[in-house]
């Protein structure tokens, strides 16, 4: 289950975008008020601000392009450029479905943002096994990459914690 999971968050052909998504989605949802928020709300502006991110994301590569390319842009080239950011949002896509399944299972909003939370700090650190197992690193650099997937989760964990 952990390498299947592991190969379909690293099978995007944009692996960073991945990581982006579980960071954005985690740090949003991180920083949100369970005393004043409700499920809609906390998961309406994580799909908002996610999209938001990845339109800007694709723009801003897009950009980048075509000041790198003097010769005319198509617009299919937008369409390949949302497509291939799209990993962002394949990346937030576990946290969002732990808040959706802990409001679907009737736990309280803390609880879910816990959840999501957790959902993206395990994420993390499992993108950084499924890059080392795939690579077939030796245990010592397995476990220093790993670690630097941990400590991005205890960023977004520690948000949480220096917020609320």
């Amino acid at each position: 289950m952990t390498l299947r999971l592991g190969r379909w968050l690293v099978s995007a052909k944009n692996p960073a975008g991945v990581i982006y998504g579980v960071l954005a989605v985690g740090t949003l949802i991180a920083a949100e008020s369970t005393r004043r928020e409700t499920y809609e709300t906390v998961i309406g502006a994580s799909a908002l601000a996610l999209v938001l991110y990845w339109l800007a994301h694709a723009y801003a590569c897009h950009l980048a392009e075509r000041l790198k390319r003097p010769e005319e842009w198509q617009p299919r080239d937008i369409g390949v450029t949302l497509l291939h950011e799209a990993a962002l949002v394949k990346g937030a896509a576990l946290p969002i479905v732990a808040l959706l399944l802990s409001w679907l299972a009737g736990a309280s909003l803390s609880t879910g943002v816990a959840a999501a939370l957790w959902t993206a700090a395990v994420e993390l650190v499992l993108l950084e096994v499924a890059a080392g197992v795939g690579r077939k690193l030796p245990p010592r650099e397995m476990a220093v990459e790993v670690v630097l997937g941990a400590a991005l989760a205890v960023g977004i964990l520690g948000i949480r914690i220096v917020l609320h």
